[in-house]
C-alpha cells in the first residue's frame, strides 16, 4: 500500500509531489510505489475546485508524470491523488491541495559563502534566486557521530544581489552543514539539500609561538626565526572533503616602532599551513604580532617585543653636539632612497617616533672603496636624558638595515648632586658622590676625572675613577692646607674639562692617636653621660622629698578610724560623746553568793 502522504511544505519529502521547476515550462508529479510489484498501474487525478471538473492521467507502472503546465489550469486550486491497481486491489493516497502556478520547487542553494562563525553562530551569504518570492531558507548540520539536525536561521535582505543568513549552530566545534529553501507560497516545496559545506572549529586561543632572535651582524641585520603550533586540531577525518576547508592562515606583522614610515614601517607576512618562518630584520625595536584565521574567523593575537640591538662595529663616523642639537654622520656601501631616523629617549621611547625621509645618498669617491657619507641632525634633545640615535635604511633588496647606532646623553654630564668630602686628615681626604644620570645611558660613561689644587700653588692634579665608582680617596696632601676639588664625568663623545669647585682644608700635622685610643675616648664619654643620667634620676627624688615634704592626709589619719566591735550596730551611739541617761551610784564591790540547796 501507499504510505500516508505528508502535506506539501512539510519538513519531510511527501509521497506525492506536484510542482514545476523554476524557469521550466514542464509540470512534474512524482510519488512513491505502493508495493514492489511489476503488475501495479497508477492513475493520477486532478479535480479543480471552481469548475468541479476532473482530469485523469494513466501512467501505467511509472511513478512519474510530466506535462506542459500551460495545459493545466494554473490559477485554480486543485486537489490531486493517486490510485494504484494491483491484483484486483485498489489503493488510494491521501489528497493534496495546491495551486499549480505557485507549486514551485527551487534548485538547491549550492553557492553559499561562509562569512565566519563566532560563539556557535554561523554567518552565511547566498545569492538571491530569480524568484523574488523566495523567503524561507533552512539549514541542517551534522557533527561527528550524530545525525542531521535542522537549525533555525534568520535572513537579512539588505543587498540587491545577495542575502545574508545567521544560523545558531549551538557548537564551536567543526561541523558539516547543508542548506535548502522554498518560496513563501503555501503550495511550494522544499528544494533538495545543497552540497555539504564544512565549517571548521573556531579559533579560541592564540598560537603557541617560540621566537629566536639572532645577534646583529656587521651588515646591520639579524635573523629572526618564528616557530608556532596550530591553535586548533584542524578538520575531523569524518568530513572526507577537501583539506582546503580546514586551511589555517597565519598573519605575522613586524612593526618597526622607532619610525612612522607608513608603508615601510610594517612587514606583513601571510603563511598558510606552515609552522615556521624566518625573516631578516634590522637592529631597530620591533613589535611582533601573529594571528591565526580560518574560514570560521580569526582568533586572538599573540604579541612579542624585540628590543633594539647594537653592534660595536656599526657606529657613526662622527657625532657632534651644540647645545640641544645633535648631528651625526654615517657611511653606507649601497644606495637607497628610504631612511628611518631614530631618536628615542629611553625613559619614553614613543616621544622620539620620527617620520621617514625620502632622500638620495650623496656618493663620494674613496681610495679604499666607494662609500656614501650622509649628515643628519636628528632635532633637539632635552638635557640630562639618554637617547638612542640610529639610522635604518631600506635597500634595493627590500630588507631594512641599520647603518649606524649609538647612545647619546644630552648636554650636561655633571654630577647629579653635591660632592661630599669626609674623613679629612693632615694628608688625605675621601670624596663621595651620588650616581650620575649619565651612567644609565649604555656605553656612554667611560670614567670619572677628579681634579684638585691647593690655594698656595696653582698646579692642577688629576686622577681617574672607574665609571661604576662612587667614592675616591685623595692622598699625599699637605697638612694645614686649603684645597679645592672637582669631579667630571668623561663620556665617549665628549671630554669636558674638570673644574675644582668644592673647598676643604687638611688638618695640622701631629701625632695621631691609635684608633683604639680614639674608640676608648668615645666609650668613656658615653659611659660618663650614662652615669650622670643615673645620678640625676635618683637624686631628683631625694631632693624633692627634702625640699617639698608630703602634707598629711585626713583620710589616712588613725583618729577617724573606729574599732570594728564598736561599729557592729549601725545605729549604735558612740558613748564617749553623750551624757548618761541616769546617774550612776559610786562603784561598789561585787559579791558573789552561792545557793547551797541547788549544789551550786
Amino acid at each position: 500500500p501507499i504510505a500516508p502522504l505528508c502535506p506539501a511544505g512539510s519538513t519531510e519529502d511527501p509521497s506525492l509531489a506536484c510542482y514545476r521547476k523554476c524557469n521550466q515550462c514542464s509540470f512534474n508529479c512524482t510519488w512513491r510505489a505502493a508495493a514492489p510489484s511489476r503488475n501495479a498501474t497508477y492513475i493520477l487525478t486532478f479535480c479543480y475546485h471552481n469548475t468541479l471538473s476532473c482530469k485523469r492521467f494513466k501512467t501505467g507502472p511509472s511513478t512519474h508524470y510530466s506535462s506542459p503546465y500551460r495545459r493545466m489550469r494554473l490559477l485554480e486550486n486543485v486537489t490531486a491523488w493517486v490510485e494504484s491497481y494491483s491484483g484486483g486491489r485498489v489503493e488510494r493516497t491521501e489528497n493534496i491541495t495546491l495551486q499549480l502556478e505557485y507549486a514551485i520547487k527551487l534548485d538547491p542553494p549550492d553557492h553559499a559563502r561562509l562569512n565566519g562563525k563566532s560563539n556557535g553562530t554561523l554567518n552565511l551569504t547566498l545569492p538571491k534566486p530569480d524568484d523574488p518570492t523566495v523567503k524561507d531558507r533552512r539549514l541542517q548540520r551534522r557533527l561527528k557521530g550524530t545525525q542531521w539536525t535542522q537549525v533555525a536561521c534568520q535572513t537579512q535582505d539588505d543587498d540587491k544581489t545577495e542575502k545574508k543568513m545567521i544560523c545558531n549552530l549551538g557548537t564551536r566545534a567543526a561541523c558539516e552543514v547543508q542548506l535548502r529553501h522554498k518560496t513563501a507560497h503555501w503550495s511550494s516545496y522544499w528544494s533538495t539539500w545543497s552540497k555539504s559545506l564544512v565549517v571548521p572549529e573556531e579559533i579560541l586561543a592564540s598560537p603557541e609561538v617560540n621566537l629566536t632572535v639572532g645577534r646583529l651582524g656587521r651588515n646591520g641585520r639579524r635573523n629572526v626565526t618564528v616557530h608556532w603550533q596550530s591553535p586548533v586540531s584542524g578538520l575531523p577525518s569524518w568530513t572526507l572533503l577537501s583539506n582546503r576547508d580546514g586551511e589555517i592562515s597565519y598573519t605575522l606583522t613586524f612593526d618597526m616602532r622607532a619610525c612612522g614610515c607608513k608603508e615601510q614601517e610594517r612587514d606583513i607576512v601571510h603563511v598558510k599551513n606552515a609552522t615556521t618562518l624566518s625573516v631578516v630584520l634590522s637592529g631597530a625595536e620591533y613589535h611582533v604580532s601573529m594571528g591565526a584565521s580560518n574560514s570560521a574567523g580569526s582568533g586572538p593575537l599573540w604579541t612579542y617585543h624585540i628590543p633594539p640591538a647594537h653592534h660595536p662595529a656599526i657606529g657613526f663616523l662622527n657625532v657632534s653636539s651644540a647645545g640641544s642639537s645633535v648631528t651625526v654622520q654615517w657611511a653606507a656601501k649601497t644606495n637607497g632612497t628610504r631612511y628611518c631616523f631614530e631618536r628615542q629617549p629611553l625613559e619614553n621611547p614613543q616621544e622620539g617616533r620620527e617620520e621617514c625621509i625620502h632622500k638620495q645618498f650623496f656618493e663620494q669617491d674613496s681610495a679604499a672603496e666607494r662609500s656614501v657619507s650622509w649628515f643628519y641632525a636628528p632635532g633637539t634633545v632635552q638635557p640630562k636624558k639618554c637617547y638612542r640615535i640610529a639610522i635604518h635604511g631600506l635597500g634595493p633588496e627590500k630588507h631594512w638595515s641599520t647603518f649606524g647606532s649609538t647612545y647619546h646623553f644630552a648636554t650636561n654630564t655633571s654630577l647629579d648632586g653635591p660632592l661630599h668630602i669626609q674623613n679629612i686628615t693632615a694628608t688625605s681626604a675621601v670624596l663621595h658622590w651620588n650616581l650620575s644620570p649619565v651612567s644609565q645611558c649604555p656605553g656612554i660613561l667611560k670614567k670619572f676625572t677628579i681634579c684638585h689644587r691647593s690655594e698656595q700653588e696653582n698646579r692642577m692634579l688629576y686622577h681617574e675613577a672607574n665609571a661604576s665608582a662612587m667614592h675616591y680617596a685623595l692622598r699625599d696632601l699637605q697638612p694645614s692646607t686649603s684645597y679645592r676639588v672637582g669631579i667630571q664625568a668623561a663620556t665617549a663623545d665628549r671630554d669636558t674639562p674638570c673644574s675644582p669647585q668644592y673647598p676643604f682644608r687638611t688638618m695640622k700635622l701631629g701625632p695621631n692617636p691609635p684608633e683604639w685610643k680614639v674608640n676608648l675616648r668615645y666609650l668613656g664619654i658615653f659611659l660618663g653621660i650614662l652615669i650622670l643620667a643615673m645620678f640625676y634620676h635618683f637624686g631628683k627624688k631625694r631632693v624633692k622629698k627634702v625640699l617639698f615634704p608630703l602634707l598629711p592626709s585626713p583620710v589616712d589619719s588613725q583618729a577617724l578610724k573606729f574599732p570594728a566591735e564598736e561599729m557592729s550596730q549601725s545605729c549604735q551611739m558612740w558613748q564617749g560623746f553623750v551624757e548618761p541617761s541616769e546617774k550612776v551610784s559610786p562603784t561598789e564591790p561585787l559579791v558573789t553568793e552561792f545557793t547551797s540547796d541547788k549544789g551550786e
